[in-house]
């Protein structure tokens, strides 16, 4: 007999709130700048956070969004905003299918994916075979000064390093990564820079330590989105975001690094 492990109700954190805000306003800026009228966030995935909700801010920005093996209950959400007209749910099969059909998105992007995925190169490839333009990767920044906190965490409390593979936690290593896959230009920025640390492992730890529970997530953002109103502070600490100064003077405060490569290269099978 097989029981089913308990449900619990996690309400995503302040910080994690902000982090949509800031990707929207990110992804507001690519739309404009490049032109980007059709997504694939593949896969649409989620990291101690609502799934299949970060491309959100691209269906804000007017863009058509294909979310590969989305959340059925984060679906909801995106009726709940009316922009299920913006949205298209497909399977991994069907995503390879479309995109071996010829079928081609402008953007191709995912969200703190690759660290943990059991072959990043073959995802790499995927991704980049149903890119007509672009490319774009969004991980955790290692630089920050919080993240050092949430690797001792792991460590004094002996839980295992569950979060991937650490080449992809740095702008500089994940930039090696993909030119040795044959990528020319590689940009990357920064974004999510608010003037606290990044998770410091102790909400880590006790999501670790919570037991077998299904966790159901609540995303304040969507209540947020839904009221058209966002709390003031929000824009305050976006203003530190925006500060012109380069990006890697930022790696020390940034929470997430972005990377956008312009696909320009024969795929390796």
């Amino acid at each position: 007999m097989v029981v089913e492990a308990e449900t619990k109700i996690e309400v995503e954190v302040f910080g994690v709130t902000y982090e949509r805000f800031a990707l929207a306003k990110l992804f507001e800026r690519l739309v404009k700048r490049l032109k980007i009228k059709t997504v694939l966030e593949w896969p649409a995935a989620g990291a101690k956070a609502m799934p299949s909700l970060y491309s959100v801010g691209f269906a804000l920005a007017g863009c058509r969004v294909t979310l590969v093996d989305a959340d059925p209950e984060a679906v909801l959400q995106w009726d709940r905003l009316g922009l299920q007209k913006n949205l298209e749910v497909v399977t991994e099969t069907d995503a390879i299918e479309l995109s071996s059909s010829g079928r081609r998105w402008d953007l191709c992007w995912n969200f703190v994916v690759l660290p943990t995925s059991p072959d990043p190169i073959a995802l790499v490839n995927r991704m980049a075979a149903a890119a007509s333009e672009y490319l774009m990767f969004i991980h955790v920044n290692k630089h920050n000064v919080g993240f050092l906190s949430h690797k001792m965490v792991h460590r004094l409390n002996e839980i295992p390093w569950t979060h991937g593979d650490l080449r992809f936690f740095s702008p500089f290593s994940f930039r090696s990564f993909l030119r040795k896959l044959g990528f020319g230009k590689v940009k990357w920025g920064v974004v999510d820079c608010p003037p606290w640390p990044d998770s410091l492992g102790f909400r880590d730890l006790r999501l670790h330590r919570q037991g077998e529970y299904k966790l159901r997530w609540k995303s304040p953002y969507i209540d947020y989105l839904e009221s058209g109103k966002f709390p003031s502070w929000f824009d305050w600490v976006y203003r530190l975001e925006r500060l012109p100064i380069p990006a890697w003077m930022k790696l020390p405060y940034a929470h997430l690094y972005y990377t956008l490569i312009r696909v320009e290269r024969e795929v390796t099978r």
